[in-house]
């Protein structure tokens, strides 16, 4: 094929869709319009709306994670547009291949005036100068004919040597002009190492199976241990007992990491921001949905503090059916008297039971597997017991600490 003269946001598209970016998670505004068009036009990448960008990047992450591949998020700019960067961080600290686009309004004329004092707060912020630092690369279109070389190079960016995110920021009005685009070169082959995990160490093969084993005992007697632990072992036996079908465990609690068993897959994190959970889930049930390996079972540990922050992304599981299974674990005396989860998962169109006593937990854990797989919504179950023989003592050789949030 020739030379061609078309969007400069449609051969953007066409790069993302060579590239293998399945799904574009991404909060709409204005100045994506002409990238939505040109992904209209084109075809062959699905879109998933969020509610907030710091989730659209943390999906595009769980989709990065279980393919192997880039990832791709899409935010208009704007005062919220800044929220990003907490994902890209987390993004770049898990060495996740990302490519970020934030779409811009109409880029001013090279003469522009002075922008009035009283009017300065009304401008986007400079993202490029904000995600600097937590991107391995960040740059601001300028030339519409720069674009294609922009997103070829920012995928490779992201993938070679340590991987990480790359941000791009394109007006729209560029977005949208013509420009004379030649054949659109082969994209070079994703390499055969997946991300990197919590520890820094490459999978062998995207969406390889790791041991999930209950960390050793660590002497820290004076730190008071997390909730519940005995929900943690009777939720891998539960899980255990359909070795046929893959799961994959999102959590950032390493006491959350199973039975070390073939088919388990597990989707950590190095610390990072509290609430990732959610969003993270949406990303590795989208990326398992689109390859058809819709037996495979996707399960969120979380600790009650984390989940509201991001649970409103449960509506958006909700409306594009992305189901899984989230267990919340928490302390009867740490209960949020004016938060109540179960009604929280509900409010967003998802079900959800709450147990206290720990002989209802597995035959809840089973409700909500089946629910999930009927309603193809994320179904929440939530724990707030705890066994007298266990409060303290925890797993046989598995010491439980207590959480601290933040990155």
């Amino acid at each position: 094929m020739g030379a061609r003269r078309i969007p400069a946001a449609q051969a953007a598209v066409e790069i993302m869709r060579d590239e293998g970016a399945g799904t574009v998670f991404g909060c709409p505004g204005a100045a994506l319009l002409p990238l939505y068009a040109a992904m209209e036009r084109t075809g062959g990448l699905a879109h998933l709306s969020a509610g907030h960008e710091e989730a659209a990047v943390h999906m595009a992450d769980g989709w990065a994670r279980t393919t192997g591949k880039a990832g791709v998020a899409a935010v208009a700019a704007g005062p919220g547009a800044v929220r990003l960067l907490t994902g890209l961080a987390a993004a770049q600290q898990d060495a996740v291949p990302l490519v970020c686009v934030t779409g811009r309004p109409a880029s001013p004329p090279a003469a522009a005036p002075a922008v009035p004092l009283r009017h300065a707060g009304h401008r986007p912020p400079d993202l490029v100068r904000l995600a600097g630092p937590v991107t391995k690369r960040a740059e601001r279109i300028e030339d519409p004919a720069r674009i294609p070389g922009a997103f070829r190079e920012a995928f490779r960016i992201a993938r070679e040597g340590r991987p990480g995110p790359v941000l791009i920021d394109v007006p729209a009005d560029l977005a949208a002009a013509e420009i004379v685009c030649g054949p659109v070169p082969a994209a070079p082959p994703a390499p055969g190492a997946g991300p990197a995990l919590v520890d820094g160490v490459r999978s062998p093969a995207p969406g390889a199976v790791v041991t999930l084993a209950l960390p050793p005992d660590r002497a820290a007697p004076e730190v008071p241990e997390a909730p519940a632990p005995w929900a943690l072992a009777e939720l891998a036996e539960v899980f255990a007992a359909r070795p046929a079908a893959d799961t994959y465990v999102v959590s950032g609690l390493p006491e959350a990491a199973a039975a070390g068993t073939a088919g388990r897959h597990r989707v950590p994190r190095r610390g990072g921001p509290p609430g990732w959970e959610v969003p993270t889930a949406i990303g590795v049930r989208t990326a398992l949905d689109a390859r058809g390996e819709r037996a495979a079972e996707v399960v969120v540990v979380v600790e009650a503090r984390g989940f509201p922050l991001t649970a409103g992304e449960l509506a958006a599981a909700a409306e594009y059916a992305v189901p899984f299974v989230i267990v919340l674990l928490g302390a009867p005396e740490e209960a949020d008297p004016f938060t109540s989860p179960v009604k929280l998962a509900e409010a967003y169109g998802c079900a959800g039971r709450d147990v206290r006593d720990p002989a209802e937990f597995r035959s809840a854990v089973e409700w909500a597997r089946k629910e999930a797989v009927s309603t193809r919504r994320p179904v929440l179950v939530e724990v707030r017991a705890a066994r007298a023989a266990d409060a303290r003592g925890g797993l046989p050789g598995a010491r439980v600490l207590a959480r601290a949030y933040g990155t």
